[in-house]
Order: structure tokens, then C-alpha cells, then sequence
């Protein structure tokens, strides 16, 4: 790592190293459930390159409240007290500790007990550094695996590569022409053929 380097250079190396983190734990509530990134996995993907290349994370926080308290005499019993935090977190050069960047973050946490400020400064800083960085994230790997295929296809893409690849997906190059409102399928843009027969497979999986 080059003392050199500005804040925002040291963010971009970051970003070369570290562009995805895999949802780790299953939600379920209010009749909804779905997969989201800890804050825990989060940092084991991404604090060895912040180190690397001297990024300090420094949160502060400017207003927090509790509004919701528990009740437990109430009438039915309020048992999560909810606390509402603001926090600043700053992108620190650690060689130029006046060099930084900053992600102002609104934050909300439920708990039943005194955890719920800690709660939302960890949601904070972990909602701060996805987006700071611009992480994507996702259930698992193969469906990213075949993501980055589609995509370096797309790129590379030919017409005998598109004849081929309608083909695989069942289709036949006039439905293709006929969709993309050509008679003939050497008049149409390849790459806009090929994400009309993806979209189309995609709608019948």
C-alpha cells in the first residue's frame, strides 16, 4: 500500500478486491421471509482489505431515542422497546486522518432487554460500508457464477453465438425476428436479441 494514495483511491482498491458478500441468515416476520447479510459476515469479507490499504471505519453517532418503550402493564403488553439512532460513518485515511468520507445513516433496533442502541449502530456501519462501497449481495454463489457467465457471453456474443443460443433456450430465429419486429434476424442488434430470448427464459423458469 503507497502512503500516497487519497481516501478515494484507497476506496477503489477496496472495491477491485471486494465486490460481493453472500446473504448468511434467513428473516422471517410478519409473514415475510427472506435472506440478509450480518453484520458479521460482512466484516470477515471485507476487513482484510480495509486494513490493507489503511481505511480506518470511525462511527460516531449524532441523535439516538427510544420511541418506543417497554410496557409490559400495558394493554396487550409492549414487550421490544424501539430505538431510532443517527450516526455519521466516516472512511478514514489512516495516514491523513483529516482525509475522509462519511455515510450519515438512520438506523432503527428492537430488543427486550439494552441491546437495541448497539444493535442499531451495527446496522448503521454495516449498512454504511455496503454502500460505500457499492458491495453486491446475494443468496449464493452459483447463482452469481452463472450471472458473470451470462454476462461474459453477452459480451463476446456473435451471430452464430446468438443462432446457437436460441436454439439452446428452444426457440427459433423467427419468433426472435418477430419479437424484435425485423423479418429478418440478421437486421436485429445481436445483444438486444439475446436479452429478449434470456428475458423470455427467465420468465418460464
Amino acid at each position: 500500500m503507497s502512503a500516497e494514495l487519497n481516501i478515494y483511491q484507497r476506496i477503489n482498491a477496496v472495491m477491485q478486491q471486494v465486490q460481493y458478500v453472500q446473504k448468511d441468515k434467513a428473516i422471517s416476520g410478519g409473514g415475510a421471509s427472506y435472506k440478509a447479510v450480518t453484520h458479521d459476515q460482512l466484516i470477515s469479507v471485507i476487513r482484510f482489505s480495509l486494513v490493507e490499504h489503511g481505511i480506518v471505519v470511525e462511527p460516531k453517532q449524532t441523535s439516538g431515542d427510544i420511541v418506543v418503550k417497554r410496557d409490559l402493564a400495558a394493554v396487550p403488553p409492549v414487550k421490544m422497546a424501539l430505538y431510532s439512532g443517527n450516526y455519521d460513518v466516516f472512511f478514514v485515511n489512516m495516514d491523513k486522518p483529516e482525509e475522509r468520507t462519511c455515510v450519515s445513516v438512520e438506523a432503527h433496533a428492537q430488543d427486550n432487554g439494552d441491546k437495541a442502541p448497539g444493535k442499531a449502530m451495527t446496522y448503521a456501519v454495516k449498512t454504511a460500508i455496503l454502500k460505500q462501497f457499492l458491495l453486491e449481495t446475494g443468496e449464493n454463489e452459483e447463482s452469481r457464477a452463472d450471472d458473470a457467465q451470462m454476462i461474459a457471453r453477452r459480451k463476446s456474443l456473435t451471430r452464430a453465438d446468438l443462432a446457437k443460443y436460441i436454439i439452446e433456450c428452444g426457440y427459433t430465429s423467427e419468433q426472435v425476428a418477430s419479437g424484435l419486429n425485423v423479418d429478418d434476424i440478421n437486421k436485429a442488434d445481436p445483444k438486444e436479441a439475446f436479452d429478449m430470448v434470456t428475458f423470455w427464459k427467465q420468465q418460464q423458469q
